[in-house]
């Protein structure tokens, strides 16, 4: 809305927020002596570096430039204000030269979180690649159950992580999320278990018997608690052990200390039977349990450093030859 009590003020509060593309004109149009060479060399039309040193004039409510027959001079306050002015727009120009060259002093980092079975299986593959192709990148690797390692990237302590997805879980809603790979559940139990005898395996059938698990974090454990807590059965689920490594789990299921409930990701071979240890078999549980998700997950809203894109697409490639 126009001021009729003062049309010059008006104009001010319309143009006073100066940017710096106006102070870059004024300073070109000295430097290169007229409007036409200053718009060749800002790449600009002649009219639109006019308007620009125009806006600069109506905002410090002076005239910038004037004109002498054909010729075009800076006032003494043009004069003053492109004295100011020039080393500013010097500097701003070398910036990128003087970034890229302090850059090189500065060493890249990537931090990544993921739960110790994907960092000795689904990762270890692309990690030992990365680390041949970026051997100046400082690595940092974090082994944290997937719900810890949620925790960890929405504290900002990680550029990546890799995790398992429980049933219930709050969406991610402020990363960027990808799938991995998807990994069935299963039951793993002494050869000669009553379990395996069942046509059909039901939650009741589990409640009750010695669980073997992965940690309380993890995303299998969270989704095999859900699975009991929805059947009403979470308080006969009879778990005597949780481990972050699923090895262990299998080897305590060897030694007949339990059955075990987890998912085909990043397990191993069945460990050799030593003397006094049980043969083991494992059991499809997708249509009891389904599946856990495993996803790669990063921040929003955040430019990502080539070193990090790099690691991302190793992993991404890696998941799809598997």
């Amino acid at each position: 809305m126009t001021d009729k009590r003062n049309p010059s003020k008006s104009a001010r509060r319309y143009f006073k927020g100066v940017r710096f593309r106006q102070i870059r004109a004024l300073v070109e149009f000295d430097r290169t002596g007229g409007f036409t060479s200053a718009a060749a060399a800002l790449e600009l039309s002649v009219p639109s570096v006019w308007q620009q040193i125009r806006a600069l004039e109506l905002d410090y409510g002076v005239a910038l430039v004037d004109s002498r027959g054909s010729q075009m001079f800076l006032t003494a306050e043009g004069r003053m204000l492109v004295d100011l002015a020039a080393p500013l727009v010097e500097g701003f120009d070398s910036l990128r030269s003087a970034f890229e060259a302090l850059k090189q002093t500065v060493s890249l980092t990537l931090r990544v979180v993921a739960p110790a079975p994907m960092l000795c299986g689904t990762l270890r593959e692309p990690l030992i690649s990365y680390r041949k192709q970026f051997p100046g990148v400082n690595l940092t690797l974090m082994d944290r159950p997937s719900f810890t390692a949620r925790q960890v990237m929405e504290r900002n302590e990680a550029d990546l992580g890799v995790i398992g997805i429980a049933r219930g879980d709050e969406p991610l809603k402020q990363f960027n999320v990808q799938t991995l790979a998807t990994y069935p559940f299963q039951l793993i139990c002494p050869k000669d278990h009553p379990l395996l005898k069942l046509a059909r395996i039901r939650l009741s059938d589990l409640a009750g018997q010695p669980l073997l698990l992965s940690a309380p974090e993890s995303s299998s454990h969270r989704q095999i608690r859900h699975a009991f807590t929805e059947a009403g059965l979470e308080k006969k689920m009879n778990v005597t052990m949780t481990a972050t490594d699923r090895d262990l789990l299998v080897g305590y299921v060897q030694m007949g200390l339990g059955v075990a409930i987890g998912t085909g990701a990043n397990t191993t071979a069945l460990q050799q039977v030593l003397p006094g240890e049980v043969e083991i078999e494992r059991r499809d549980l997708s249509e009891l349990l389904g599946h856990e998700t495993v996803v790669l997950i990063q921040r929003k809203g955040r430019y990502e450093l080539p070193h990090i894109s790099a690691f991302r697409e190793a992993v991404l490639e890696a998941l799809c030859r598997h």
